[in-house]
């Protein structure tokens, strides 16, 4: 499971949204389960404490595995069938995400990912180590 979020500030403070942080590293997903949890953890953390967005990610997760719907452990209905969706369409998305040559618009095109979400997601693909760029949402 990949770490973020909480973690990558309290491990490189300040710096890690201001210029180069050498030495850390972006898990880039490689399949399209991984890609998709990247994208669930994204939603489960929107709006939410960091507490909260894990147990939550959790509990999705949990539920996803055992093929039932991640309305079982959101109580958010919109977020849970967005959750589902991204689970179900998971290799789809990426693969489109793969061959988009715009990855952040692509991401605005997801499911509940908005216009502040969609920069916390680029950050953790490493869309933004890409292009020499940070993420300050």
């Amino acid at each position: 499971m990949p770490n973020f979020g909480l973690e990558e500030t309290m491990r490189y403070g300040a710096r890690a949204f201001q210029g180069d942080i050498a030495g850390t590293e972006t898990m880039l997903p490689e399949t399209a389960d991984e890609f998709a949890q990247y994208i669930i953890e994204a939603i489960c953390h929107a709006s939410v404490t960091p507490g909260v967005g894990r147990r939550t990610f959790e509990r999705c997760m949990r539920a996803l595995t055992f093929a039932s719907t991640a309305r079982v452990g959101l109580r958010h209905p919109a977020k849970a069938e967005a959750i589902d969706r991204v689970w179900h369409e998971r290799e789809r998305l990426f693969e489109d995400y793969n061959t988009s040559p715009d990855k952040l618009r692509f991401l605005a095109t997801l499911p509940w990912v908005g216009p502040v979400t969609k920069h916390s997601l680029a950050r953790r693909l490493g869309v933004y180590a890409e292009h020499g760029q940070r993420a300050v949402a």
